[in-house]
């Protein structure tokens, strides 16, 4: 059989729509690379113009809704983030976008308004590590605690004697009973605290027992999470004390490793490295010191935390262009360097504390190869 040939009129509209297309993804790269740059309002005409051309691309919106955001244009921020949702109900970014944009107003209710979207979000399924961070940062342990409640109340209703076992068989919960001190516990009868001389502190304070007491559900502990997990735990001990105190603890988290007995759960080394911070030999020393405390204890994993304005050396942000730090040299904030023998990470929180009015602002992550403050610490001291 012959195949019929395409008419003038279909040949030509294939072509329209591939150089249409081809616009878009032009119009688009752009605007990434100006977001990139720092340059935000060129990055939302970009994209601007590549919406023109494909009304219905939710990823569009997403980036654009970005940059308002980065403009502090928040209204215009949250009418992109609608119309991302609307195109695309899946799609994680949509929703991260407009909890940003309800935050970034300002207002009691609307940030109240952009944990329920988070909560939505998570509750309708979407589930996103940078979805709960977002909610950290926004209502602090707090939001844990509800994503906590609401997936209980998802769960049916299961017999009383069931339940009993399954308490008896589970460990503590150490992630929904984040403790009130920065020094966060597997176990609420003691955490070790270490300084930089080897010396063990006395055991931290804490109100974890009574929660874990009170608990009717067991959330993953400490040593059960992945890297990834373990680090979001501890920035939000971090950020935690930041609202409630105003100070970021300088220390590193060690990642428990998994119990002798499933009935006892580990506590979580705590290591001060404040000292580490003000010049090379002493970054050193204590970059060995922490090797060999993981090595020692076979930490998982270790979270490094450190706010910048307390930072002496080495000041790793200096000399960057905004494409790779997209702050200024003024900005404070809070770094969080996560170390595994798989996975490097390093990510960085803006605050502010003006007037004793706090609060917690973008958290990106940077490229550990610029931006790393130790050395891997996993590995072979030398």
């Amino acid at each position: 059989f012959c195949q019929r040939p395409q008419s003038a009129h279909n040949i030509h509209s294939t072509e329209a729509s591939m150089a249409s297309d081809e616009a878009v993804a032009a119009h688009k790269a752009a605007g990434n690379d100006f977001f990139k740059a720092g340059e935000y309002l060129k990055a939302a005409a970009s994209y601007t113009k590549a919406i023109k051309l494909q009304p219905d691309g939710h990823v569009l919106y997403s980036n654009r809704a970005q940059a308002f955001l980065k403009l502090n244009k928040v209204v215009k921020a949250l009418e992109d983030s609608d119309k991302c949702i609307e195109l695309a109900p899946t799609f994680v970014k949509g929703y991260h976008r407009k909890a940003s944009a309800l935050h970034a107003m300002g207002e009691v209710d609307k940030s109240e308004e952009a944990v329920s979207v988070l909560l939505g979000a998570l509750q309708s399924g979407l589930e996103d590590k940078e979805l709960i961070r977002l909610g950290v940062q926004i209502k602090g342990r707090a939001f844990v605690q509800l994503v906590d409640q609401q997936r209980k109340a998802a769960e049916p209703a299961a017999s009383a004697e069931p339940q009993q076992q399954q308490q008896q068989q589970q460990p503590p919960a150490a992630v929904a009973a984040a403790p009130e001190s920065a020094t966060p516990t597997g176990n609420s009868s003691s955490t070790t605290a270490v300084s930089l001389n080897g010396t063990a502190d006395m055991p931290a304070k804490s109100t974890a027992a009574a929660a874990v007491a009170t608990s009717t559900e067991a959330a993953p502990s400490i040593w059960q999470l992945d890297p990834e997990g373990f680090s979001i735990n501890c920035i939000r001990w971090a950020l935690d004390e930041f609202i409630r105190e105003g100070t970021i603890p300088t220390v590193c988290y060690m990642q428990p490793k998994p119990p002798s007995k499933r009935s006892e759960d580990p506590p979580v080394g705590h290591i001060n490295i404040k000292p580490a911070f003000s010049a090379p030999d002493t970054l050193l020393n204590c970059c060995e010191f922490l090797k060999q405390q993981i090595e020692s204890n076979a930490a998982p994993a270790a979270a490094v935390i450190v706010r910048k304005s307390t930072i002496g050396y080495p000041c790793v942000w200096k000399g960057k262009s905004k494409e790779v730090w997209p702050f200024s040299d003024k900005d404070d904030g809070v770094f969080m360097q996560l170390e595994s023998p798989l996975n490097r990470a390093i990510f960085f929180t803006s605050l502010k504390d003006r007037n004793g009015s706090r609060s917690v602002g973008d958290t990106v992550s940077l490229d550990i190869d610029d931006f790393a403050l130790f050395p891997r610490l996993f590995g072979a001291s030398k």
